[in-house]
């Protein structure tokens, strides 16, 4: 029940209910003062009629003649009668008699008319109720209208009641839009400044979870940048022996000798800045997805690589459709088989189809990672100690690049120790329905 009644739907309910339960209790105190108007027709009249015909009926007969002379009622007039009784039917006559039978015992015989104008005493209705050996005709009207049923304090309570719904739904409102204009103010904020300051969860769930959800973002967001700006730092960083050793080097004026070794510290600095690059431009890959045979990619780059002298051997199956980023997934296979080959022997790569799943593992027979690092070699700019060693110009972007690409694709990447000895890289890519 508190879950319920911390959603904004449950607040606006518990507040609608209090101010109409409110306003209920006023209406019930201003109707309890109130005199309630007289009753409509025909129940008034009726009323006076049955009390009259009730007190006849307890006189003896010799005796109601000179009773009937002296009753005297507004709007009715009685008399004991055998005259003819008038003819009419209307919708009024009809109220009346039926509310007079219910009223009345033994009144079977009882009638009501509507007599035409210029009848006995002009009376717009008359009614005959047998008594003794004689009837008793009563003569009425019906008023010209009946009395208001309702009042000011009726209505007045009516209006409040509005009132107070409408003023208690806009603080209710109001309740609601001034966290999230908050959490819109924090998030323009933001990004004018990029400044981590969380945003206090309060409000409704909904808004809770909102500004929980934003809370995060900041956090995700900060985390790239810090990544971007320690990568700048390691470039710097890494960039600067090779360059110390090219100037020395050249100052020194050695035979041409040295130019081998400038050619290698410039390539050993062209692979850093395009690890770094890579791995940018890895998150906001701007490259079309299209439908590629990535069965015939694999075997084609494993192909490649064994023409270049190295085992790489392919076992799967020759076609699998898949739909990707071509140059992004080839890129992803060459970063693994490469980082295999640096630290193993031999590789091989499989691939299966199993349902709506693709999965793909690039073993070697190196020495593996400790079970603890195996999340942590994933993380950007992560380089483990001698154990699997450093590679020349590698900032620790590799791994990081391909679960960056992979992870566009919607799959999962994973990193487990083969037995005895070492590593599998093992992608599952979920295949697109249709």
């Amino acid at each position: 029940m508190r879950r319920v009644f911390s959603t904004t739907l449950g607040q606006i309910l518990l507040i609608l209910t209090c101010s109409s339960s409110a306003t209920a209790l006023l209406f019930i105190v201003l109707l309890s003062h109130h005199t309630p108007p007289a009753p409509p027709w025909p129940w008034q009249n009726a009323y006076r009629i049955a009390s009259a015909v009730d007190s006849l009926r307890a006189i003896p007969d010799t005796e109601r003649s000179a009773v009937v002379a002296t009753m005297r009622q507004p709007g009715l007039s009685f008399r004991l009668s055998q005259a003819a009784a008038c003819s009419g039917v209307t919708p009024d006559t009809r109220d009346l008699e039926s509310v007079l039978k219910t009223e009345l015992t033994g009144a079977a015989d009882l009638s009501v008319r509507a007599c035409a104008a210029g009848h006995a005493g002009d009376a717009a209705i008359q009614v005959r109720v047998p008594l003794g050996s004689r009837t008793l005709e009563i003569q009425t009207a019906r008023d010209t209208a009946d009395p208001p049923r309702y009042s000011f304090p009726f209505y007045g309570a009516l209006i409040f009641m509005c009132v107070g719904v409408a003023a208690m739904s806009a603080w209710a409102i109001s309740r609601v839009i001034r966290p999230l204009r908050r959490l819109s103010e924090h998030a323009d904020a933001f990004g004018q400044q990029m400044s981590v300051s969380p945003i206090a969860e309060e409000g409704p769930l909904e808004i809770r979870s909102a500004a929980h959800a934003f809370n995060l973002m900041q956090e995700r967001i900060t985390l790239s940048i810090q990544n971007r700006t320690r990568m700048l730092a390691a470039i710097s960083h890494d960039l600067r022996t090779p360059l110390t050793r090219m100037r020395l080097q050249l100052e020194m004026e050695q035979s041409e000798s040295v130019r081998d070794k400038l050619i290698r510290n410039i390539e050993l600095m062209q692979s850093m800045v395009t690890s770094a690059l890579a791995f940018l431009s890895s998150g906001v890959d701007r490259e079309e997805k299209e439908w590629l045979d990535l069965g015939a990619l694999i075997s084609t780059l494993c192909d490649e690589y064994e023409e270049a002298g190295t085992a790489v051997h392919y076992v799967g199956p020759e076609q699998i459709r898949f739909f990707c980023r071509p140059d992004a997934m080839r890129r992803v296979l060459t970063n693994l088989i490469e980082n295999a080959l640096h630290f193993g022997s031999g590789v091989a790569v499989t691939a299966s189809v199993d349902g709506q799943s693709v999965h793909i593992d690039v073993v070697d027979d190196g020495p593996g990672i400790p079970e603890d690092r195996l999340k942590d070699v994933i993380e950007p700019f992560v380089r483990l100690d001698p154990a699997r060693g450093d590679r020349p110009g590698s900032v620790g972007l590799g791994l990081s690049i391909v679960r960056e690409i992979v992870h566009a694709h919607g799959g999962t990447f994973t990193l487990v120790n083969r037995k005895p000895t070492g590593l599998i890289a093992r992608i599952v890519l979920q295949c697109p329905r249709g």
